[in-house]
């Protein structure tokens, strides 16, 4: 029951945190969590709605696939490592740095996106990966239980 609850709960959380934490880190590199840079016109704080979701298409177009993949590699395998998890989403904003067409794309901003992202990953979900591998009963894996023996005669 626990395992349902964590890949039906745990994980997505993990997954919108990390999200979440790529979005604050990728658009404040650009200066947009400044009070002048995301105030519209007239205190309206609307203005930040298009660059998030222009950053939101971008991590669900590259990021979100690779990201599920290893997920599931690191269910399977438990993988828990708090490094492997940031090198994990690190690799993932380099990615997406090199499938940019553009060569004015700067590296750092989803480099550091990514790895920010990992690390969030790693604190709601990754730190008990492969929780599913670890619910099956240790019988079922070793295979039948041993037959009792007799104490040895003195």
């Amino acid at each position: 029951m626990l395992t349902f609850l964590r890949i039906l709960f745990v994980i997505p959380l993990g997954l919108i945190a990390a999200i979440i934490a790529a979005i604050v880190v990728y658009l404040g590199s650009f200066g947009f969590f400044e009070t002048d840079s995301w105030v519209g016109p007239g205190g309206d704080i609307t203005a930040i709605i298009e660059p998030v979701i222009v950053v939101v298409a971008g991590i669900t177009r590259f990021a979100v696939l690779p990201f599920l993949v290893g997920i599931v590699i690191a269910e399977i395998f438990a993988l828990r490592s708090v490094i492997l998890w940031s090198l994990f989403g690190g690799a993932i904003g380099l990615g997406i740095f090199l499938s940019a067409n553009s060569t004015e794309f700067a590296v750092l901003p989803p480099l550091a996106a990514g790895l920010v992202a990992g690390f969030a990953y790693w604190v709601v979900a990754g730190h008990g990966s492969g929780t599913i591998v670890r619910a099956v009963p240790e019988r079922a894996v070793s295979g039948p239980p041993a037959p009792p023996t007799s104490p040895e005669p003195e």
